[in-house]
């Protein structure tokens, strides 16, 4: 299977995993062939990628940190909760808790965690994605800091609430496709304190869970918002959440531009590590995360292309791909790249767009502000 950008060329083609749309309803099964009408009324419900079947790679399945039935019961909590508020009733948070409780208890039980693997998914994307994500991995951070139970439940909490100011802030403003003008990004930014408010007055929330909110946009050196806070002023929950937030926000497709290329999102994040971001918590996520998930298709050095098999647990800068094809290659052929340094990645094949030379050529500035909304 191959998760590809969703596109008219993909007519014909049978998905390898099904569609659902909020709240866990089925669109579309398993083996379902992609007509042109499929495909645009897709698009016009805001999904952006499927997966597809492929036969020379029929035996890979994406990794997923979490169950899709824990998926739907975590969105529609938030649903739940969102609905309440937006209602101007108070929501109940015991539907949050028990979302929580089920991430952190497959997270756990999941053997790729243990070994350092967390694969975070950019297809089937919707309103509550970037919360879930956050959510897993700022737990993986904490479980990497070898935090208990009770700490992880609380920092997962904050993390899958942090966006949550959000609900009050205009719905085409937050899917404009462009830059937003200095007024906009003025309103943007009052989400964290909204949310903050929320959190603490409607949610009846505790401050550390509240603080995730505020603090999420926050950086070391004060350039963040909304209190400019630096170093120790930022609590552990905030530096936490922040790194979590902008990787996510990073390697996901936004309206207006495509997810940066993986190397460039890691090279960011290591440069500013101990200046924008927590040190300890940039070198916890990059020992979790897997920057190229299984089943994503590579363009390799000297012309070849590759598909991701597997994590190598020495390094998720490295996977094991299968070469399918290039100069020579008459069937495929398994590679370590780990064990093959000289094997250099270009980019990745359907999620690269030629204007990421310039992201991934180190001027990152527009995808800076970009991530800090």
């Amino acid at each position: 299977m191959r998760i590809v950008d969703l596109h008219d060329r993909l007519e014909g083609a049978y998905l390898a995993l099904p569609i659902h749309g909020d709240g866990g309803k089925l669109m579309l099964r398993t083996g379902t062939r992609l007509t042109r009408n499929l495909i645009r009324t897709l698009r016009s419900r805001g999904y952006i990628k499927v997966v597809v079947k492929k036969p020379l790679i029929s035996d890979l399945e994406p990794d997923h940190p979490i169950s899709f039935q824990t998926r739907v019961q975590t969105e529609t909590a938030l649903e739940e909760a969102t609905s309440k508020l937006l209602a101007g009733k108070p929501p109940d948070l015991k539907q949050v808790l028990e979302a929580v409780d089920a991430i952190i208890a497959e997270l756990w039980s999941n053997s790729r965690m243990s070994s350092g693997i967390v694969s975070i998914q950019s297809y089937d994307r919707n309103t509550y994605t970037h919360s879930i994500s956050v959510c897993v991995l700022s737990i993986s951070i904490g479980h990497c800091y070898g935090w208990p139970l009770q700490k992880l439940r609380q920092l997962g909490t904050a993390a899958l609430l942090h966006d949550i100011g959000k609900v009050l802030i205009p719905l085409d403003l937050l899917n404009k496709p462009g830059p937003l003008t200095a007024e906009e990004y003025a309103l943007m930014r009052t989400h964290c304190e909204k949310g903050w408010k929320l959190l603490s007055e409607c949610l009846n929330a505790s401050g550390y869970i509240a603080s995730g909110a505020l603090e999420h946009h926050e950086r070391l050196d004060g350039s963040g918002y909304p209190r400019g806070l630096t170093g120790d002023s930022i609590s552990e929950v905030g530096k936490i959440t922040a790194v979590a937030d902008v990787y996510d926000a990073m390697t996901a497709d936004r309206p207006h531009r495509k997810a940066i290329f993986p190397d460039a999102v890691y090279a960011h994040m290591i440069q500013y590590k101990d200046v924008l971001f927590d040190g300890a918590a940039v070198d916890a996520l990059f020992s979790k995360v897997a920057l190229y998930p299984t089943g994503t298709f590579l363009s390799l050095w000297g012309g070849y292309i590759a598909v991701v098999t597997a994590q190598d647990p020495r390094s998720n800068l490295r996977p094991f791909v299968r070469i399918v094809g290039g100069p020579g290659i008459a069937k495929p052929i398994d590679v370590s790249l780990y064990s093959r340094p000289d094997i250099r990645i270009n980019f990745l094949l359907n999620d690269y767009v030629p204007d990421g030379h310039r992201m991934i050529g180190g001027n990152l500035q527009d995808v800076v502000s970009d991530s800090d909304t």
